[in-house]
């Protein structure tokens, strides 16, 4: 039993000492890795329990190219106050549950998983966005009117109050419903949080998706939260006006 414990210990120390690979130092640093360290520490252990996998170097090439798009929309400002690393991985996990992204107080975690499973450069692209929309709204919450977001929802709506339980409970469907549209949220998703609603149009917006603008134009409350979305970036840095947010290339 003692051999054993020790043999546990080291693996457990090896993977919590991974080195972490750099992939790009600017315009923010772009790293995969396998650490738990790459977490900040409260997410090591207990209910959390974060883990990821290191990026397969054939896949590290595509996402670059995703990413560096992704992050040349920003001002330099936006990112050198906000993005300390970009971490690109090929599996993701926490709180018992596989993910596509999540964030901390200032780093960004995306899995870049196959494409035939459905890891496209938009898909890839949009979970970037959606992540680093969260740091945004949280470093500056002045920007983000949230009474008036609340109040276009339905009378009586109150979100599930967490992105990972939506998971759990099979809540968390991200395709487009009509009826969740006439309501004001772009999926079933967007009903787990006020966070995770402000993210849908985020990823969207930022991936130059028409289909946003049609959706306003059809949608009186989508209309509204719109509003309250490009008033929050333009807040953030004059130049990410409606004009600029309205003239963002389509990620293929």
């Amino acid at each position: 039993m003692f051999r054993s414990f020790l043999v546990t210990l080291f693996c457990v120390t090896l993977h919590a000492t991974e080195p972490v690979l750099t992939l790009r130092e600017k315009p923010v640093r772009v790293a995969t890795s396998s650490s738990v360290e790459i977490f900040p520490e409260s997410w090591r252990a207990g209910k959390v329990s974060a883990s990821a996998e290191a990026l397969p170097e054939d896949r590290r090439e595509a996402a670059l190219r995703v990413m560096d798009a992704a992050l040349a929309k920003y001002p330099a400002e936006v990112l050198s106050g906000h993005l300390r690393t970009l971490y690109l991985l090929g599996e993701l996990r926490y709180r018992g549950v596989i993910t596509s992204g999540t964030n901390s107080r200032t780093d960004v975690y995306v899995k870049i998983g196959p494409v035939e499973k459905g890891f496209t450069p938009r898909q890839n692209e949009g979970v970037f966005h959606a992540e680093l929309s969260s740091i945004l709204i949280r470093n500056n919450p002045q920007f983000l009117d949230q009474e008036a977001w609340k109040a276009t929802n339905p009378p009586g709506f109150t979100y599930l109050g967490d992105g990972v339980d939506a998971v759990k409970q099979g809540k968390a469907r991200t395709k487009a419903d009509s009826t969740l549209n006439e309501q004001g949220f772009l999926s079933q998703y967007s009903q787990s949080t006020l966070e995770n609603d402000f993210n849908g149009f985020a990823a969207r917006l930022w991936t130059g998706d028409a289909a946003l603008w049609q959706l306003a134009r059809e949608n009186p409350p989508i209309q509204r939260k719109l509003a309250l979305v490009l008033r929050f970036y333009q807040q953030l840095h004059p130049t990410l006006d409606e004009p600029f947010l309205r003239k963002l290339s389509p990620t293929p």
